[in-house]
Parts: C-alpha cells; sequence; structure tokens
C-alpha cells in the first residue's frame, strides 16, 4: 500500500439497495479497478450490498439516501481530497451544496440537469441528456456510447449463436422489476408453453422473496441464479441465443456482448432509451406497457426462437465496451494533477 501522503483520498457517494438497485455501485466497483493512481477510498451509502463489492481496504460510511449534508460532513471528518458522486437522488440544491464546498467533485450521471462538477461522464446514448446549463468554465464533460461505463469482459466476450434455443433473463432492481419477475414465472407464464430449450434467470442481491421465485422457476425449468460477477454474467450472455431483460444498464452490457436482446423498460425514465436502441434495430422493444403483458413477451420470444423474425443486430448500438477504459483515462490525469499539486513546494 502506497505512504498516505501518497494517496489521494477518495469519497464516494453510491447506495446499493432494493430503491436504487446494484447497477451504480457495479459501475463504480468496476471504475476503481481501472484507476492506478494511489487512492484511499471510503464510500458513503446505504444497502448491504455496498460490503459484497468492494473489498476490506474501502472504509463504508453507513448513512440515510438523499442525504447531502452529512455527506459534506463526513467528507470534511476524514479530511477528503476529491468527491465521487453517482447517486440518483441527487437534485439542484444538492448539487449547489457540492459546488459551494471546497472539494472537487467528479459526477457519473444518466439524465443530465442541475450537475455540477468539474469531471462529469454520461455514457447514455440519448442527446437530450447530455445537457448540463449550470457548468462552469473548469468543468469537463465527457458524453455519449463512447463513456458507457461498463464493464469491459462485456465488450470482450464472443457472442456465439447457440445451437439450442437458449434464453437469459436478466432482472434489475426497482419493484416493477420485481413484479415482473412474478409475471414471468407466475399462472400466465409466457414458459408454460415456450419454445426454448434452455432458460437461465439472474436476479441481483437485493431481489425480494428470492425463494418464493425459486421454486416458482423449478416448476418451469427455469435455472435461477442471484448476485452472481460480471464474468460470470458476460459468459451468460455469450452462450445464450437471445437475452430477455429489463432497461438500464444491462442493455449495454448485452448489446456489448453481442447478445441479441428483447428488453423491458420497467421505469418511465427508460423508455426512450429503449425506443432509441429499438429504432436502430439493436433490440427488440417490449415497451413500458407491452413488458407487462405475458402474451406480448411470450410471442416476442417465440417469434425471433422459431426464426419468424429476424434477430436483432447489437452491433448497430455502437456500444464497444471500452467506456470503462476511457473513463478511467480521464480520472485517473485529473487525480494525478491533484497529486502533483498536493507534493509540488
Amino acid at each position: 500500500m502506497a505512504d498516505l501522503a501518497d494517496q489521494i483520498r477518495l469519497l464516494i457517494r453510491l447506495d446499493a439497495s432494493h430503491r436504487t438497485g446494484l447497477g451504480h455501485a457495479a459501475r463504480v466497483a468496476g471504475l476503481l479497478q481501472h484507476i492506478t493512481v494511489p487512492l484511499d477510498i471510503h464510500i458513503c451509502g446505504a444497502g448491504d450490498q455496498l460490503g459484497l463489492l468492494f473489498d476490506d481496504e474501502v472504509t463504508l460510511h453507513r448513512m440515510g439516501e438523499d442525504s447531502p449534508a452529512d455527506f459534506l460532513e463526513i467528507a470534511r471528518k476524514i479530511h477528503a481530497d476529491i468527491l465521487l458522486i453517482d447517486q440518483p437522488g441527487q437534485n439542484r440544491e444538492s448539487w449547489q451544496a457540492y459546488a459551494d464546498s471546497p472539494f472537487p467533485v467528479v459526477a457519473i450521471d444518466d439524465y443530465g440537469g442541475p450537475v455540477q462538477a468539474e469531471l462529469i461522464f454520461n455514457g447514455t446514448v440519448l442527446d437530450d441528456y447530455h445537457h448540463y446549463p449550470l457548468l462552469c468554465g473548469k468543468s469537463r464533460v465527457f458524453c455519449g456510447a463512447a463513456y458507457a461505463l461498463l464493464n469491459p469482459l462485456f465488450g470482450e466476450v464472443a457472442h456465439h449463436a447457440a445451437a439450442d434455443k437458449s434464453l437469459a433473463i436478466i432482472i434489475g432492481g426497482g419493484d416493477r422489476a420485481g413484479q415482473w419477475a412474478n409475471l414471468l414465472t407466475g399462472d400466465q407464464s409466457p414458459f408454460l408453453q415456450s419454445g426454448c430449450d434452455r432458460i437461465t434467470m439472474v436476479v441481483g442481491g437485493t431481489f425480494a422473496d428470492v425463494k418464493d421465485l425459486q421454486k416458482k422457476c423449478k416448476k418451469l425449468h427455469i435455472d435461477l441464479l442471484q448476485n452472481i460477477r460480471q464474468a460470470q454474467l458476460a459468459r451468460i450472455l455469450s452462450r445464450h441465443a437471445m437475452a430477455l431483460m429489463t432497461g438500464g444498464m444491462i442493455v449495454y452490457e448485452a448489446l456489448a456482448s453481442g447478445c441479441p436482446a428483447i428488453i423491458f423498460p420497467q421505469e418511465r425514465n427508460l423508455v426512450r432509451e429503449a425506443e432509441w436502441f429499438a429504432k436502430k434495430n439493436a433490440v427488440v422493444n417490449l415497451g413500458y406497457d407491452g413488458g407487462m403483458d405475458m402474451k406480448q413477451v411470450g410471442m416476442e420470444i417465440n417469434r425471433l426462437c422459431n426464426g419468424a423474425a429476424d434477430l436483432p443486430v447489437p452491433a448497430a448500438a455502437g456500444i464497444d465496451g471500452r467506456g470503462m477504459i476511457r473513463v478511467a483515462e480521464e480520472v485517473n490525469k485529473f487525480l494525478r494533477g491533484l497529486l502533483s499539486g498536493r507534493l509540488d513546494p
């Protein structure tokens, strides 16, 4: 371990809860693996999964969600050098509070808006989500698919069109995603008469009542996996003929892997992104309401399984899986500048 005098003390605002899901924590954990500047890492956030995603050298500070004042107080107490914020509960007031503090800020964002930070990374594909009206001259912004923060493993696997009619089901966090899982395995399940030969379902560590879901999956001959590592998820995407999934970062991961996907944008803020991908013919989009219609879900799966429709073309989205590397390079540059300024006489 580097001497404390040669380290940057990084304080991260991050949650990994049922409400927020694991996507934010997973991408930050991945990003930290590519930071080469020595760090003393502290994380403020809610959710038991935080302790599972970061090693013992990371200091966790438990706090409630949406608490910018508490976060800044911790930053002062530990003498943080810089803040990194990847937490969707921020608003105009919280960003202003961070801007008024003595700490430089790195922001990982998905929607644009009142973000104020020295570095802003937004890997979403929608141009409308790339607008930051409150930026000042010192801010640098990196937007678009080239900066999509997903594990490079997804771009490195080679998708092989499986000989069987296999399906991977990936279900993210949130109440509506949980409802979807129960519909998929319930009395009206599209898999009661599915044309799929092999089905694997993956849910996150925050999924509620996984024991009940396990029973339902067993009846339908679905292999259920929970809280798996990203390397295993990448392999699953590469070894199934196609995937059925909720919206969010998993869609970017599937596209980078080359796995044809049917997506259900389970939250309103994911609808336009799903439409964008569908217009590119990169995915099949079930729609916000259509994803809850098990007859429609089954129809789309069977159309693709039986060759009644052409598979989508993931490469059309232009996501190469190297966004994490590009973001890490920019963060490393910034941190080296901080460290150089501290060490200069």
